[in-house]
């Protein structure tokens, strides 16, 4: 039973390590830290590949650092945006999937991913072949050592 959708955009932020000078690992992280207003400390940490539903709050906290300038220039961090409907009883493989982007975004986003299990959700729900093919041939780069 659906109750209705609304159109919510999802914060998605790319992690390219090898893009940096110097080239960091495929595998790398960038953590943040934060003291909240009670003097707590909070953590974010940004794994490489593509970082879904990117809390917004946390990329106005950070946009302005100089490294984060920094890696934005280099191409090593970007932010993309996608429009997907939220739904009242949606299942984990509607609202994980590529099949609402273009093309183009789609595949930018499949060779960006360093995580198989992602990869294989998308492909669970994807039905173009282009982009099937894409999966398929960055789940071998990875698994292989070349990702």
């Amino acid at each position: 039973m659906l109750f209705g959708s609304l159109t919510s955009v999802v914060m998605i932020l790319v992690y390219r390590p090898e893009l940096e000078s110097p080239p960091m690992d495929k595998e790398c992280t960038i953590g943040f830290s934060f003291i909240e207003e009670k003097g707590q400390p909070s953590n974010i940490k940004v794994t490489s590949g593509v970082n879904r539903d990117f809390p917004e709050a946390i990329w106005e906290k950070i946009k302005n650092y100089d490294y984060v300038k920094s890696l934005l220039k280099l191409g090593a961090l970007r932010i993309e945006e996608e429009e997907k409907a939220v739904v009242a009883e949606a299942s984990p493989s509607e609202t994980d999937s590529l099949a609402d982007m273009p093309v183009t975004q789609a595949m930018s986003l499949v060779e960006n991913s360093f995580d198989v299990t992602q990869l294989r959700r998308w492909e669970g729900g994807e039905q173009r072949i282009r982009v099937i093919n894409a999966i398929n041939k960055r789940v071998a780069a990875i698994s292989e050592g070349k990702g």
